[in-house]
Parts: C-alpha cells; structure tokens; sequence
C-alpha cells in the first residue's frame, strides 16, 4: 500500500482512506454494523489505517467509535475528522465532543471543513 509521510508527529500512513458517511452510519443495530465492522478488519488486515469522518458525515463518529472499541483496533487506526461550525468555543467543544464519540484521547489529524472559520480555528489546532 503506498504510504505518505505526514509531518507532525512524523510517520508515515497509508494514501488510502476509509470514509463513513451515508445511510450506514446511522448504524444501531448490530446487524446494520457486522458488514461495517468487516470493512474496518478488511481496511487494517491490508495495511491501511486512515480513516476520515466528520461530524458533518451523521452518527459516523459515534459508530466509527463503537466499532473501534469493541474489536480493541483503536492503536491500528488513523483517525481524521473535521470542526465544522463557527467560532473558537464551538470549535473547541465539537472538537471534545467528537473525541468523546470516537472513544478516544487523540486525533491523529483534525481538518476545518469546508474552511468554515478557519482563523478562529486555526490558533487551537496549532496548541
């Protein structure tokens, strides 16, 4: 699988993302999530790691979250997502609250969609 090198912290993650979103990620039964969870054991089984939501793309977190912790696969995972609302408060309490759905103390990249705000943003993602 190719690889990229990111800066900080300096590693290197596979090119390829998986990206939640749609009607899926509004999984809550666990039939709805078995053929999720297998995507996520295929993702890491071929080398991959990144996976890329938002709290844009509906339950994603929360469901990329649940599925993390219950197969125990949260240190083969490269989680990306997004801040997508207006001001540094907001920003900074999105932020904490798609942590707490994605069931984890870090972010591996946190992006500003679509720019929203960005210089309110910007400060805190540096910190």
């Amino acid at each position: 699988m190719n690889q990229r090198k990111i800066p900080s912290p300096p590693r290197c993650c596979p090119s390829s993302a998986a990206a939640p979103g749609g009607p899926s990620t509004s999984a809550s039964r666990a039939e709805e999530r078995a053929p999720l969870a297998e995507v996520l054991k295929i993702l890491f089984e071929a080398g991959g790691s990144v996976i890329d939501t938002s709290p844009m793309y509906g339950a994603a977190e929360g469901v990329v979250g649940d599925l993390l912790a219950a197969a125990g696969t949260r240190d083969k995972a490269f989680i990306a997502t997004k801040v997508w609302t207006s001001g540094r408060d907001n920003g900074i309490a999105q932020m904490k609250k798609s942590m707490a759905l994605l069931k984890t103390d870090r972010l591996d990249l946190m992006q500003i969609h679509n720019l929203l705000d960005w210089r309110a943003h910007l400060p805190t993602l540096r910190a």
